[in-house]
């Protein structure tokens, strides 16, 4: 009987024990998992902590390429700035020398196609006034000229001073093969302006423009300027013009 006894004892005993150690494993695992969720939490932090350093530094460098961009533009701009500074002004190349067609004066009465004025206009430039003749649909410019400068007067037929009545202190004498009046029919006269004043168009150095007549083919104009200047002369077509461009 007490050996049965003393068994019972020590099996009672040997499983208190092995329900002790696996309370023991149980609650290391429990902590073991407890302890592990915060270290989870801390490299998410690191991790959010990197991308917010990694975007920071993308920004960054956003910024230092936008910033060399318009460093860039301003420099190009300057650049274009100089370049528009040092090219050479139209002027430059012009001269205040007659300008004459060739073969002139040629016949009064030789015609390359009808050159019938319509209107007249001057207008203010950078660095040049401008007059421009211009001519009727189907016409052409003038076959010929002679344009040149004639000091305090100007070149015209008629024992008139054309300048008494103009402004300017120099002329630009403009004869050409082209007929404003007389010799055509009373329908094809010019009537256009026959006056045109700088201070009406903001001009620099022309001060005055004037047809003063026409006399067996030849038409002339007048331009008093406030001093002589180099001088270009072009013609253009649709309508059919010939212009002439003073520098100031």
């Amino acid at each position: 009987m007490r050996k049965i006894l003393f068994i019972l004892i020590t099996a009672l005993i040997a499983f208190g024990c092995s329900s002790d150690k696996s309370s023991v494993v149980e609650e290391t695992a429990e902590v073991s998992s407890t302890t592990e969720t915060p270290m989870t939490a801390t490299e998410e932090e690191v991790a959010e902590e990197e991308v917010v350093e990694e975007e920071a530094v993308e920004e960054e460098a956003t910024e230092e390429e936008a910033v060399e961009e318009e460093v860039v533009e301003e420099e190009a701009v300057e650049e274009e700035a100089t370049e528009e500074e040092e090219t050479t002004s139209a002027c430059d190349s012009w001269d205040a020398d007659p300008k004459i067609t060739v073969g002139w004066p040629g016949h009064s009465g030789d015609f390359p196609g009808p050159s019938i004025q319509e209107t007249a206009r001057i207008g203010a430039h950078e660095g040049y006034d401008r007059w421009v003749l211009e001519f009727r649909p189907g016409s052409s410019p003038p076959g010929g000229w002679q344009i040149w400068w004639t000091g305090n007067t100007i070149q015209s037929d008629g024992d008139f001073d054309p300048t008494a009545t103009m402004e300017g202190t120099e002329f630009l004498t403009i004869r050409m093969l082209s007929s404003s009046g007389w010799a055509l029919p009373e329908e094809e006269w010019y009537d256009g302006p026959r006056d045109l004043y700088g201070s009406d168009a903001g001009t620099s150095n022309l001060m005055q423009a004037s047809l003063k007549g026409d006399f067996e083919g030849y038409s002339t104009w007048g331009i008093g300027v406030d001093h002589e200047a180099p001088f270009n002369v072009f013609t253009l077509a649709e309508p059919s013009r010939l212009v002439i461009d003073i520098c100031h």
